[in-house]
């Protein structure tokens, strides 16, 4: 089993270690991730869908693209290479705008996710033909509105990733930015 390593971080999301990813899932320690909002120039979201092998929310739609803050890393390194590794596009990095860092702790089976996400924008058009997934990790993508996508955050469709307090952020921010 390849181990991933990750920082660790305290509650206030100071670094002071370095730990297996695996281990800060099964011990509930915090740790730092990205996550990636791309939406295209029709005002339409990218979501992609975990492969039914994800042992964390598997099936769900979820965020265009996310990881883990590896060590050494900082989000934005993290975020480009997550977009070619889990979709195979190459991410225009002044494209790219940072909105906020949300504080998220979720339980789900025998996994404690408890992790500082930095959360971007990524205003870039991206051709679902020219996608190619991570078989591991990605089953799909589909473009959906801005306003089909809060639609389905409001009737908390199960069939979405549970980033409560993200998406409420989230859509503060769509505000701010005159997207929503």
């Amino acid at each position: 089993m390849e181990h991933e390593m990750i920082d660790y971080l305290n509650e206030t999301g100071e670094v002071i270690g370095i730990i297996d990813k695996a281990d800060a899932h099964r011990d509930g320690l915090w740790h730092k991730s990205v996550h990636v909002w791309v939406i295209n120039d029709n005002n339409e979201i990218l979501l992609q869908q975990r492969c039914a092998s994800k042992s964390f929310y598997p099936n769900v739609w979820d965020v265009s693209f996310a990881g883990h803050v590896s060590t050494g890393e900082d989000s934005i390194t993290s975020a480009m290479r997550e977009g070619e590794e889990e979709l195979g596009v190459t991410i225009d990095i002044n494209k790219m705008k940072y909105l906020f860092t949300n504080k998220e702790k979720l339980v789900y089976d025998k996994i404690q996710s408890n992790e500082f996400v930095d959360i971007y924008l990524l205003r870039q058009n991206i051709n679902l033909n020219d996608v190619v997934v991570q078989e591991s990790e990605v089953s799909g993508v589909k473009y959906l509105s801005i306003e089909d996508f809060f639609e389905m955050v409001e009737a908390k469709n199960e069939e979405l990733f549970p980033h409560i307090n993200e998406y409420e952020q989230l859509k503060e921010a769509l505000e701010k930015e005159g997207i929503l």
